[in-house]
């Protein structure tokens, strides 16, 4: 059921996307885009990452702006969003986590342009180009992952400081416990550590914003998996699992898990992943309140997708 209604949904979106450019084009003819605006469009046509990347950075932000509120911007961002390396082969492991690693590459870049470039950029994500489905397979592929990497730089560029780089931190231990293959016990007491470095003040702060909550819930639900879903209190000092509790009660839960929900809801998720590990972490504290409130939390995001999915006529 959940593939069911995310083929429909991506569809409904791809058929809102036809309908809105056909109706841009029905519109009275706007006037030809200035030589400046017109020389930005151009360059962006023979661009691909990450020289557009770098081309981002030195653009006049305001012609820019101007040159993606055309179709011809628009499209021309399109082929500049295509790589200058292969798409990876997803149907092996290794093909994947290649894949992983570029995309938060491409996502630190996209968190470092100026606020007046990634404005712009959020219509061009939310835009549709017909000519985009006469793209070879690898080339819409590059563009998809590059849209996804914009949208995860994007909210890492509205992070503190310290939670940018809390998530940073996570993405470079996964990293680098995947490269040592420390072994279950390894990955369990690097974990431990890490967090234990973090002290309760960077936590509290990580779980302030819901993207870096996100990012360490994801953290906190491999290893609740890894600890075979019982949680060992002793592991960690008291105020780790505290903070953790005053965010499941807090006004920033329900944004998080919305959040997470959008990227999956399928069983083995991190969506699901995460709802587990505060689940069983209310037990184990015996903590009423925090189970009420995780309680909560799943029941409105679970109302969220259900009238999405009977908007999308399921």
């Amino acid at each position: 059921m959940q593939r069911i209604f995310y083929n429909r949904f991506f569809r409904l979106t791809l058929l809102v996307g036809l309908v809105s450019s056909a109706m841009a084009q029905e519109k009275p003819a706007s006037p030809p885009p200035s030589p400046e605006v017109q020389a930005v469009i151009e360059e962006l046509r023979t661009l691909r990452i990450p020289e557009t990347l770098s081309f981002l950075k030195r653009v006049d932000p305001k012609v820019f702006a101007q040159a993606l509120k055309t179709l011809e911007g628009r499209w021309a961002m399109n082929l500049g969003s295509r790589w200058s390396v292969p798409f990876p082969d997803l149907s092996t492991e290794a093909g994947e986590w290649e894949l992983l690693q570029y995309r938060e590459k491409l996502s630190r870049e996209f968190a470092q342009l100026p606020r007046a470039i990634l404005d712009p950029l959020a219509y061009w994500r939310m835009s549709w180009s017909p000519e985009f489905l006469n793209l070879p397979d690898e080339e819409q592929n590059q563009i998809l992952q590059t849209e996804n990497a914009f949208r995860s730089g994007a909210f890492l560029e509205r992070l503190t400081p310290v939670q940018r780089e809390a998530v940073y931190e996570l993405h470079d231990l996964g990293t680098a416990i995947h490269n040592r293959h420390s072994g279950l016990a390894g990955i369990l007491k690097e974990h431990y550590a890490f967090f234990t470095l973090w002290g309760p003040e960077k936590l509290h702060q990580v779980l302030q914003a819901r993207w870096s909550a996100a990012e360490f819930l994801k953290a906190l639900a491999r290893i609740f998996f890894d600890e075979d879903g019982e949680w060992k209190l002793s592991r960690m000092p008291s105020w780790f699992w505290q903070e953790i509790a005053e965010f499941a009660e807090g006004p920033n839960a329900y944004p998080t898990f919305s959040l997470m929900a959008m990227s999956s809801r399928l069983p083995g998720s991190s969506f699901f992943g995460a709802h587990d590990a505060l689940v069983f972490l209310a037990r184990a504290m015996k903590d009423e309140q925090m189970t009420r409130a995780v309680d909560e939390v799943h029941g409105r995001v679970d109302a969220d997708f259900a009238a999405a999915k009977k908007e999308a006529g399921d």
